[in-house]
């Protein structure tokens, strides 16, 4: 539904909306004149984040009228990134046809998907997705999720029995947070939603309590707490001492293992194999350090060990998940005040996936390399050997939506592009011709957030504070864009399916001309949810009707997490914990084996940049200033080893590529690492991101299966192995970053 705003022109009138490029969903107040975004600021009064905003809320609103911006839909006529406007009619009867005839010859498993992260924060794209994907049954559904989260959302599965059920850290009641691979105060939160994580880890400090961050890089976060530098890709190394002495000095809670969980004995047995001090050794950290850690954490009333990205994108990224929970699980933290907790949500997803048969793992195995499919996103290095491999269920036809997989996913440049041209269809949903729809053979303009109406549905179940509101549209789609959801609906409708629903019976319902609505369904969920009012039934429940009119700024419905009976949320077969999963001792066995390479000494890790969002902000001024480079940094001692001085130039190579960036010199990141930020790389029809277009840092990172972390298919991002070498080109003026 639109806003005032879009129906009316003169003074200048100031909108309630929300943030949807990251987790946090702040509240926004968003000043609209002649129908124009003219100036972004915090909402003091949303229930939630209080005001709190960041740079690329209003980065966004510039979005909307950058000139690079496609507006139109556009069909392609010559090569790469040559496209001429076309009409709606055009575009969608060619795809639909083409998309048919495709499905009739080869099979459905010839159409694929490829989702970004984009999508998930938009309620009406993401559930027409799910239902396009189900009505077209799409078998093949790649996705950014090895680039980010399938690790630990594997490993939730391994331990509590679904890929649905993941926790999240009480940190409004902690008193310890051992933070492992994240950084909050330039990423937010992840996996959790809290506009407020800066208040909240202080919080724990003036409360008595310690935030000790472990990272390869002394982070923006690190700054402010204790910081443990350890090597990168080690991380295992790490937790595994951390758990062999609190097994070692009984340091467990006997009475939650025994009641609660399985295995744990037989877990012990197998980290005999591992010595406290070989582990640090490895890792990097004093075996003292390691020991009094797992301490002091162990007699911590009410803590949690928290882990994200970093401790996803590495070679050993599931096993590191396990280990950061069991650590949870045996000092007693899980569902407890302070700890790892599951969370409440007024809309149960976790059950919806479940029961509509989406919660999987595993599921399809993609049909070269034989990786999972992790909550029905199969990894993104998939992706091009089954487009170039012949044989039956050979990827044929693609539709990417939110995505720049050449230069966001590992194994992406010259060999997806390749593969992209291969296709016999390709069709993108986006907001720019970027690196990789410019292969497309159209690209469907859809809007930003601030030109459609969200409830933040998706995030909710996050929430350590959990709210609801509603934000309308606030101006008008510019050009003749289109909702993603409608689009998907055309193209369901005309391939022959009625519509984009999962659901049989609301197909052929909408083949007579009945359609249910992305905020008929919101509404739905609502009020049949444990808030809601039970379509009347229920005095002092919700609907969507309620929420919109008497709760503009939002309705928070728990001040904090509350604490449920464990048993009631685990979902494995004996309703205990896993403690010893049947990937444990596999992997254990490659941890013990694995050895490095000499050719490769320095490790390269990832990081990212208050100014940036993955590959898609890089064409705004706002956040793109003149002077604003991309950089690697490196430690002092490895710029005088290698006689490199700042701002010259280096290669770095590793065994899938190589690349060539300007350096800053910093003792932030341990000596041995180099940090550099992904998302760089451009030559998409962006001019400004063309004209300051950085390094693709994926280049680096290899797709060959044997570099796939096996268990959830992860791309290593993390502790990549490379060697770096100084160059002849000129130095560069200091970034800002």
């Amino acid at each position: 539904m639109a806003g005032p705003a879009t129906r009316s022109s003169g003074a200048a009138v100031q909108l309630r909306t929300h943030c949807r490029i990251c987790e946090p969903q702040c509240g926004l107040l968003a000043t609209v004149a002649d129908g124009r975004i003219v100036k972004v600021e915090g909402n003091r009064d949303h229930v939630l984040s209080r005001g709190h905003l960041c740079v690329k809320a209003a980065a966004a609103a510039d979005v909307i009228y950058d000139e690079d911006r496609v507006v139109t839909p556009l069909k392609r006529t010559g090569g790469p990134g040559e496209f001429t406007p076309t009409s709606w009619e055009q575009a969608l009867a060619d795809i639909a046809a083409r998309l048919a005839h495709l499905r009739s010859r080869y099979g459905a498993a010839s159409f694929a998907t490829f989702v970004g992260n984009p999508t998930f924060f938009g309620y009406a794209a993401s559930f027409w997705l799910g239902g396009f994907q189900a009505a077209l049954d799409v078998k093949w559904r790649y996705g950014v999720n090895s680039e980010d989260a399938a690790a630990r959302i594997v490993a939730s599965k391994l331990l509590y029995g679904s890929v649905a059920t993941w926790l999240k850290p009480d940190l409004w009641r902690s008193r310890f947070l051992l933070m492992v691979g994240a950084n909050p105060f330039v990423s937010h939160s992840s996996l959790y939603c809290e506009p407020h994580v800066r208040d909240a880890l202080h919080g724990i400090v003036a409360r008595g309590g310690r935030v000790v961050v472990v990272d390869p890089r002394r982070s923006e976060t690190a700054r402010h707490f204790e910081h443990i530098a350890v090597r990168p890709g080690t991380d295992a190394h790490f937790l595994i001492a951390i758990v062999r002495t609190i097994f070692d000095e009984q340091l467990h809670d006997q009475a939650f293992v025994d009641r609660f969980t399985s295995g744990a004995e037989r877990l012990r047995q197998l980290l005999q194999a591992f010595d406290v001090d070989r582990c640090a050794e490895a890792c990097g950290v004093s075996p003292l350090t390691l020991r009094q850690l797992a301490r002091d954490f162990a007699a911590a009333n009410g803590g949690v060990v928290y882990g994200r990205t970093g401790t996803c994108t590495q070679r050993f990224g599931t096993l590191v998940n396990l280990l950061l929970d069991t650590i949870n699980v045996l000092t007693g933290n899980i569902e407890r005040p302070g700890g790892h907790v599951f969370g409440w949500s007024p809309v149960d997803f976790g059950k919806l996936a479940e029961s509509g048969g989406n919660a999987t793992y595993a599921k399809h195995r993609t049909r070269v390399n034989g990786h999972p499919d992790v909550f029905g996103l199969h990894p993104s290095t998939s992706l091009v050997p089954d487009i170039v491999t012949p044989g039956p269920e050979r990827v044929r036809a693609l539709m990417t939506i939110g995505a720049n997989p050449v230069l966001s996913s590992a194994g992406g440049g010259e060999p997806l592009e390749h593969a992209l041209q291969q296709l016999d269809l390709h069709f993108s949903l986006d907001l720019y011709i970027t690196e990789t729809n410019k292969y497309a053979d159209y690209i469907l303009p859809v809007p930003t957030f601030y030109e459609r109406s969200d409830v933040p549905f998706l995030a909710i179940g996050a929430m350590l504070r959990p709210s609801i509101w509603y934000s309308p549209a606030i101006v008008e789609p510019r050009g003749d864009v289109r909702e993603e959801w409608k689009i998907l609906q055309e193209v369901a409708r005309r391939v022959g399916l009625g519509g984009a629903y999962a659901s049989r019976w609301m197909r052929w319902l909408a083949r007579i001309g009945v359609e249910i609505t992305p905020e008929q369904l919101a509404d739905m969920l609502i009020r049949t949810g444990p808030a809601g009012d039970r379509f009347g039934l229920r005095r002092n429940g919700l609907n969507l009707r309620k929420i919109r009119q008497e709760h503009p700024d939002g309705l928070m419905l728990k001040s904090e997490l509350p604490i449920g009976d464990l048993r009631a949320r685990l979902r494995t077969p004996d309703r205990r914990i896993n403690l010893c999963c049947e990937v444990l001792a596999p992997e254990l066995d490659r941890l013990a084996r694995h050895a490095d390479d000499p050719q490769f000494p320095l490790r390269l890790i990832g990081m990212r940049e208050m100014r940036s969002q993955n590959t898609w902000l890089h064409n705004v001024k706002r956040v793109m200033p003149d002077r604003r480079r991309h950089r690697a940094h490196i430690h002092p001692e490895d710029a005088t080893h290698y006689a490199v001085r700042d701002g010259e130039r280096i290669v770095i190579r590793s065994k899938a590529g190589e690349i060539e960036v300007p350096v800053t010199v910093t003792a932030d990141v341990v000596r041995g690492t180099i940090a550099l930020p992904h998302g760089w790389g451009h030559s998409g029809g962006w001019r400004l991101a063309n004209s300051n277009a950085g390094v693709n840092s994926n280049v680096l990172a290899s797709a060959d299966p044997a570099d796939i972390e096996p268990i959830a298919g992860m791309s290593i991002l993390s502790g990549i192995p490379v060697q770096i070498a100084p160059t002849v080109s000129p130095p560069q003026q200091a970034s800002p970053d």
